[in-house]
């Protein structure tokens, strides 16, 4: 409802057009009521104009009908907020979808303290507060300066690697702890950070999806702020929103809140972002609305863009199951970006005597991933079952096969047998290679790459071939539009080139190299995150209580160490897992 005092501030802040609507709603013979015939009355009882003519709609049940008149000319009462909610937006709906979302929820780290709440609302993006991250006042010298990092639902600490993704302080006043008296002073201040995370990890967890528009903010509309007061997990906040006087920047809510909650995610009853929850200043709380700050917000969110995650190599139950090797993925995403510095992966052991199940799984995971764009990706296959007396050779053929057109060999006068070092000959042959293959890749279409995958040699490489081996290697890194991915070869390093933990390593300026995996176990969290992306991805509707089921059911006596399982056991647990998810869909459709 409209209050008086809500009417006062659109009085005084546009009499002009107040005094009009006032005339709008005065009829008959009698002498209108405006500005200037009330400044008596104002004098006598102590009262301002606005005051007096407020308490008069009052008296006269005409508030709600006056706001209206304003509105038709321009003047809005407090925030953009419609009419009072509908009941079904003034209540919950359904529980179990708010307690999935829930899990996008996180808590912000400024240092080594929890300073704060904030919301994963895309792969690695973390929307929080800007004072939470914030280490001086607004127009201080360097305010956000403390590492910053999030903890999210699984209770794991993850790094940020960008805090200036967006950002935009609190004012100076709030900062503070005091309330600007109008809206002027928010402009362009609405206490809101973006953050980067390191790798994808919301991919792993619900994220939030930021919505094409910002939801309409009704009055008494309900509201869920997805915080943790004081940085502990006591479920999430209720209340409803209310319109702050004269103000549009702010809404003011009364969901419980504590220290901590700062930079919650606040959502409607629909489970839509409405804003953030900014703070408490007795005797209510207030929130940022999303209209202050969705157009950058989105312009982000549209840019983060996630690698393709395969839960199946058949994106169903019949084929293969894939658990974990989400770096595999990540990098095999950021090499396929035209100008990239990550050129392709290598994929290490982390016990070289355990055998060769995560080396030669990679080389089906990476032949699905690329034939899904063979518009734009070629590969060929180089493996050493048989001793490799020309490697450059067999790589040139594989390529020819693969449908390149590759020019003659031309050896130049000084490098051909006997007139040089047979290092300096083999390192001449493999750059005269990289480059023709590169040519070759590049006039076959745009932005078209050729993949060469090495299978690791079961005896070792002989003399020439490591020779070979390392002068292609150097050479292919130094090509814009070859890339490489090498399966074991613990015992040589990239040569010719850097080796990065991940894909983020890669930003900014440098060499190009590989993004490097080593294989050998995996995780409870990953064989939990396989099982619920095959729960997307089918409909399952599994529930958190589902999920777990089936998670026990596949690790049930599987020797795990720290909640890692060694990989000799994944096809043991992938069998589990596909046998358990078939039982559930088909009492699912035998239920329909």
């Amino acid at each position: 409802m409209v209050s008086k005092q809500d009417i006062e501030a659109a009085i005084r802040a546009d009499p002009v057009r107040a005094e009009e609507a006032l005339l709008a709603l005065q009829f008959g013979d009698q002498a209108p009521v405006t500005l200037e015939a009330a400044k008596p009355v104002a004098q006598l009882h102590g009262m301002s104009v606005e005051g007096v003519l407020a308490l008069q709609l009052e008296n006269r049940q005409l508030l709600e009908a006056y706001a209206l008149a304003l509105a038709a000319r321009g003047i809005a009462c407090g925030p953009v907020l419609e009419p009072e909610a509908a009941p079904e937006d003034q209540r919950i709906q359904n529980p179990g979808a708010l307690e999935r979302i829930g899990k996008a929820a996180c808590r912000i780290v400024r240092g080594d303290h929890i300073s704060g709440s904030g919301c994963l609302i895309g792969p690695s993006l973390v929307l929080t507060a800007w004072h939470v991250i914030a280490s001086g006042a607004p127009d201080t010298v360097d305010p956000v300066r403390e590492k910053i990092s999030v903890i999210l639902a699984d209770g794991f600490r993850y790094s940020v690697s960008d805090v200036q993704r967006y950002l935009s302080p609190c004012t100076s006043e709030e900062f503070a702890s005091h309330f600007p008296a109008n809206d002027a002073a928010f402009a362009d201040r609405h206490d809101v950070a973006l953050l980067k995370l390191r790798r994808p990890e919301g991919m792993r967890f619900k994220f939030l999806r930021v919505p094409d528009a910002p939801p309409p903010l009704r009055r008494r509309a309900g509201l869920f702020v997805l915080d943790f007061p004081d940085g502990h997990a006591r479920g999430w906040g209720m209340g409803h929103v209310t319109p702050i006087n004269g103000i549009q920047a702010r809404v003011q809510h009364d969901s419980d809140s504590d220290g901590g909650s700062s930079g919650a995610a606040c959502l409607n009853t629909h489970y839509e972002l409405i804003g953030i929850h900014q703070g408490r200043w007795p005797p209510a709380r207030r929130l940022v609305p999303l209209a202050r700050f969705h157009e950058p917000l989105v312009t982000q969110v549209r840019a983060d863009i996630a690698p393709s995650f395969l839960w199946s190599l058949t994106d169903d139950l019949r084929g293969p199951l894939v658990i974990g090797r989400d770096l595999f993925f990540e990098g095999l995403a950021e090499a396929s970006r035209p100008g990239a510095r990550v050129r392709g992966l290598r994929v290490l052991r982390m016990n070289p005597s355990a055998g060769t199940t995560g080396l030669s799984f990679s080389a089906t995971l990476l032949k699905t991933m690329l034939d899904r764009d063979r518009s734009r990706h070629v590969l060929i296959r180089i493996g050493f079952d048989q001793a490799q007396q020309d490697l450059l050779g067999a790589i040139r053929q594989k390529a020819l096969d693969a449908g390149l057109q590759l020019p003659a060999e031309d050896v130049p006068f000084g490098m051909r047998a006997g007139d040089t070092t047979p290092e300096a000959a083999v390192g001449d042959q493999a750059r005269r290679l990289a480059l023709a293959l590169d040519q070759a890749i590049q006039a076959s279409g745009p932005d078209r790459l050729l993949w060469v995958f090495f299978e690791n040699p079961a005896a070792g490489l002989i003399d020439s071939e490591r020779m070979a081996f390392e002068a292609f290697v150097s050479a292919a890194l130094k090509q814009p539009a070859l890339r490489l991915v090498i399966a074991g070869f613990e015992t040589i390093s990239t040569p010719g080139g850097d080796e990065f933990s991940d894909a983020e390593a890669a930003t900014g300026a440098g060499a190009p190299g590989l993004v490097i995996e080593y294989v050998g176990h995996f995780s409870r969290q990953e064989v939990k995150t396989l099982i619920q992306r095959a729960d997307e991805a089918l409909g399952l509707a599994l529930g958190d209580t589902g999920v777990d089921f089936i998670l026990n059911a596949a690790l049930a006596g599987i020797p795990s160490q720290n909640d890692h399982v060694d990989l000799a056991h994944s096809v043991e647990v992938a069998a589990r897992l596909t046998e358990r998810l078939v039982d559930w869909r088909n009492t699912q459709e035998a239920g329909r």
